[in-house]
């Protein structure tokens, strides 16, 4: 059974109220004399006390909880990364995180919920502001911060990864290793606004490393409408319009890709050069193994935690918050490589 105030009060043999005063730094404690502070705090550890923070967060205006508010995101392995790295700044801080997802609730249902925990600041890793907008401007009015990760927030807490300038280092890559012709594969007409970065850092990479040579777009179908997502028409393409190599918006279309070129005797990458976007654990263990671009999704989230309680603890924002952290290319070997820039196994460029 968990420890109560009372039943340190009944073992220091003073009232639960003072005890209470003490536990909860509440001002009136400091009226106590230092060792009468000093006992109910060695009590509460020899008893092994452990403060409510929810029922605290209910006798006051907030506490020390944090709201970890997330919507479909796809892939959950880069869900699980951002979430470790909320839950490891949160308690570094010593504050809580509750989970809540929007799927499950209307923005009213999910705006009472958050008010309800008496939440000291909200962190959302979600596809678009706009999703929240109802849910943000109660939070302003209410002068909650919050933040967003994996996402841009130009006029608040925002950390998210240049993808723009992974993708243009892809082409430079691809470039530098002798691809005559590279292509980028993404699904049509997606939402999101790494995808936008993503595909324009193709298209300056292009400028920058292939000038006069116009961009070559593969668009795939949703993967719900194809499962496989046609990898056999976007073959058929690469062969047709001579392509060498293709950046993918993701690792799953590049390990779909990698396995449909396999099968029709495309040799990767002898004869085309693959490369994915985030690192994830499907690049490792394709054959051969994905050359990508890491993403640090664990420290958006501690970052974007970061800022928020720095807000609450200083009682005032900040002028600036939004911020890039950059990526990296993991060279593997799906990319061909030249004489002259031979960098293989897994190695960070």
């Amino acid at each position: 059974m968990a420890v109560s105030l009372k039943n340190i009060a009944d073992h220091l043999n003073v009232s639960t109220c003072i005890v209470s005063q003490v536990l909860n730094n509440h001002p009136r404690a400091l009226s106590l004399r230092p060792e009468t502070r000093e006992k109910i705090i060695a009590a509460a550890r020899e008893l092994g006390y452990s403060r409510n923070e929810m029922a605290a967060a209910m006798a006051k205006k907030n506490s020390n909880i944090l709201a970890f508010v997330t919507g479909d995101m796809g892939s959950v392995e880069y869900t699980g990364r951002i979430q470790n790295g909320v839950l490891e700044a949160a308690g570094e801080c010593n504050y809580l995180i509750m989970l809540h997802r929007l799927n499950d609730s209307s923005p009213a249902e999910t705006i009472k919920k958050i008010l309800g925990w008496r939440v000291s600041g909200v962190v959302f890793h979600v596809v678009s502001l706009e999703t929240i907008s109802e849910i943000t401007a109660v939070l302003n009015e209410q002068n909650i911060p919050w933040g967003t990760v994996n996402l841009s927030n130009p006029d608040g807490i925002g950390f998210t990864s240049n993808d723009f300038d992974g993708i243009e280092k892809l082409t430079g890559l691809l470039f530098k290793n002798g691809c005559r012709k590279t292509a980028y594969a993404a699904i049509e007409n997606p939402p999101g606004e790494f995808r936008r970065a993503r595909e324009n850092g193709y298209l300056s990479g292009m400028k920058k490393y292939y000038p006069g040579n116009e961009p070559v777009f593969i668009r795939l179908p949703e993967p719900e409408d194809n499962e496989n997502i046609n990898m056999q028409n976007v073959i058929s393409e690469i062969r047709r319009k001579q392509v060498d190599g293709v950046i993918c918006e993701s690792d799953h279309i590049a390990a779909a890709l990698l396995r449909q070129a396999v099968q029709s005797s495309l040799r990767v990458p002898e004869d085309l050069s693959i490369t994915g976007f985030g690192n994830s654990v499907i690049a490792e263990y394709t054959n051969p193994p994905l050359t990508t671009v890491a993403q640090d999704f664990e420290g958006m989230g501690r970052q974007t935690v970061h800022k928020i309680i720095n807000v609450i603890e200083k009682h005032k924002k900040e002028e600036l918050f939004e911020q890039l952290l950059p990526t990296q290319i993991i060279s593997r070997q799906s990319v061909k490589m030249s004489v002259n820039n031979p960098s293989h196994g897994g190695n960070v460029l």
